[in-house]
Parts: C-alpha cells; structure tokens; sequence
C-alpha cells in the first residue's frame, strides 16, 4: 500500500478497476483505511468534473460514486499527519509505562488521544514518562518500519506484540530506535522532531486506567495554559512557586482532615423534631454536610409511617426530603416549592433533592405546607 511506501504522499491518481453498489476497486490508494487504534483517513475523489468524500473500506474497496476510468485522490494531509504523529507519540510516552508494569488495553487517536491500560501507575510514573517523552522529541530520534513473518516474531524478544491478534501471514514492526519496538499497522512519522511537543491532559485512576493527550502545538498552548495557571494562583496567593507543591498538598491534607470531621459530625448531629397532627416531621441544617451519610438517615428515619424528614445544607443551598409510604403524596407539595423558590430538584416517589437559594426559607415553608395538607 502506498501509505505505506511514501506516508507522506498527499496526491494520486489511481484507476476505478471494478465498482458495485456505491464501492470503487481501485488499483492503489493512498488512504489508511483505519486500524491499531488509528482511524481512517479522510480524503476526496477528483473525477467527473467533481471533488467527493472517499473512504477506504478494506482490500482496496472504496466508497465513491465516480464511474470506472481515471480519477486522483487527495488526502486530507492535515488530519493524516495529526494522527501519524499522535501514534508516534503514543509508542513513544507508552513505552516509558510498560517498564513500570503497565498493560495496554486499547488506545484511541483523535485529536485527544486516548490511552486505556491497567496496571499499579501512579501520577509521578505519567508525568515523569511525559517527560521522558519530551526529551526524545527533542532529541530526534529516528523512527522506522519493516516486515517480518509470523515465524520470525520469536527472534524479536523485545517486541510489544499481542500474538492473538495476529491474523495475516506478516507482522509490521515499527522500530523507536534505541526506545521502542512494537508490532502496529498505523502510521507514523519518520522522526520524533516531527511530533513537535506532548502534553498529558488527563489521567484517569482505578482499576482500568486512561491517559489523554495531545501532540504538537495542542501540546505547547496546554503547558502554556497550565503554567499560566499555576502563576496566576501562586501570585494571588503570595506563594513562592518552588513552595507551591508543599503549600497545594497541605491544603489537600487539610481538606481530607475537614471531610472527616464533617462526616462525624454528620453522624453524630441529631434532626430536630416536630409533631403535626401525628405525623413526625425531622429537620436539620449542616453546613457541608456528607451526603450518603445524611440520605441514609432521612431514609432510616422514614421507614416508619408517618415521618417526614428534611435537611438543608446552608453551604451549598442543598435541600432534601424523604417521606415515609403513606407520605409520599406530598412530594409534590416539595417540588413544587422548590420550583416556587428559584430552584431545581428531581428525585423518586419517597425522596427528592434539589437546590434553593434559601434553605431555611424552604424549610420552614414546607413544615408549614406540610401541616396544612396533612
């Protein structure tokens, strides 16, 4: 394929061999037609007096309305080279993560790729394989591609390959030089310059673990932008930027020591409580409140008949209301007063949750709307 021979060639002219149903055989291509996490190419039909979308489909088939005869084909250049190098870098920044026992599971590219792997990776081992990418870009290195056969895998120990998805009789290897050397179809550019720069925009924990980026000028203005941030923080707040990462985890520790104390307080703080015509009604503000733990009480509490219970918290203006069974016509009496007050809320038959701008003003205003409909 010729996207293989010269990945930089932008312009063809090819000939329409046999067509069927919407679909060209042409004789050569120079459209990717997609595949090892690389999407298909874009590109366009020149013939007949007319410029069309044309899409590889496999096996030289093609999707194009033009009649059999002559045409040229014109790659969409910049989205090609985009993903070329996006690829490039993908080898090259995930290469840094496999030493640390990182296990690919699938990548996509796009204008933010994504990385999908599993394994014990943590944020210092994503940012410093950032920044061992960055160096090798920089640095040059060459990048190059060759076939082996299937046999012939067994002689290339280090190579990243997943032999199960090997389905034809060779393998393309694409060599890193000194770095990297990995079995793919995509393609990729001839040097890491070419990449320009690389930025780690996301990272995702757990169990299954995904890393976004970007390459090239993309890359450069989100260093920019971070940097600019970073800058604007620690001059608001009178902050060496050597200090700022002591400074940052600190406050992080501080706020892990808050949500602790507001969960037990959660816990402990009992709802006030008031009897309208026998129905028990519970109410409480919390300031910052922990959700789940203030939902499971409201729930607990409710299980009973007739109880109502509800909760605001003064922080964020949050409101809640749990009604017991026998209770739960008078969800809509809350709703509404929430919509009453400027807000918006939502939730199932016996609890609801929503916002307000006053949340002592709706609570009072539903005791009394309770009291009243009861």
């Amino acid at each position: 394929m010729l996207y293989y021979e010269d990945p930089y060639k932008k312009r063809i002219r090819a000939k329409i061999l046999k067509k069927e149903d919407g679909k060209c055989l042409l004789d050569r291509t120079i459209l990717y037609e997609g595949g090892g996490g690389q999407p298909a190419d874009r590109g366009y039909a020149i013939c007949d007096g007319k410029r069309e979308r044309i899409e590889h489909l496999g096996e030289l088939w093609h999707k194009c309305n033009c009649n059999i005869g002559e045409i040229e084909i014109e790659l969409d250049w910049d989205f090609r080279y985009e993903m070329m190098r996006s690829h490039t870098a993908e080898h090259t920044f995930f290469r840094f993560l496999q030493v640390r026992g990182a296990e690919l599971i699938k990548i996509a590219l796009s204008e933010e790729s994504s990385i999908m792997f599993k394994g014990d990776i943590k944020i210092e081992d994503v940012l410093e394989a950032e920044e061992k990418t960055r160096e090798l870009i920089k640095k040059g290195i060459e990048v190059k591609s060759f076939w082996i056969s299937k046999e012939e895998v067994e002689n290339y120990p280090e190579l990243r390959i997943k032999k199960e998805r090997i389905k034809g009789e060779k393998v393309r290897v694409v060599n890193i030089e000194g770095h990297d050397l990995s079995a793919c179809k995509g393609i990729h550019v001839k040097n890491l310059r070419e990449i320009g720069d690389f930025a780690v925009t996301k990272f995702r924990r757990g169990k299954k673990k995904e890393v976004k980026f970007v390459v090239g000028d993309k890359a450069k203005e989100f260093h920019y932008s971070m940097s600019k941030t970073l800058r604007r923080v620690t001059w608001e707040e009178n902050i060496e930027g050597e200090k700022f990462e002591r400074v940052f985890s600190n406050m992080l520790r501080e706020k892990e020591i808050m949500s602790e104390a507001l969960k037990s307080l959660s816990e402990e703080m009992e709802f006030k409580k008031e009897n309208c015509k026998g129905v028990e009604i519970a109410y409480r503000i919390i300031p910052g409140a922990e959700r789940k733990i203030i939902v499971r009480k409201m729930m607990e509490f409710t299980n009973s008949p007739k109880r109502i219970a509800i909760f605001g918290d003064s922080i964020s203006h949050a409101v809640s209301c749990a009604f017991s069974e026998d209770m739960k016509h008078l969800r809509d009496l809350a709703m509404e007063l929430i919509k009453k007050l400027g807000g918006k809320g939502g939730g199932s038959e016996r609890f609801i949750s929503g916002s307000t701008p006053d949340e002592k003003e709706f609570i009072e205003r539903i005791k009394e709307g309770i009291c009243k409909n009861i």
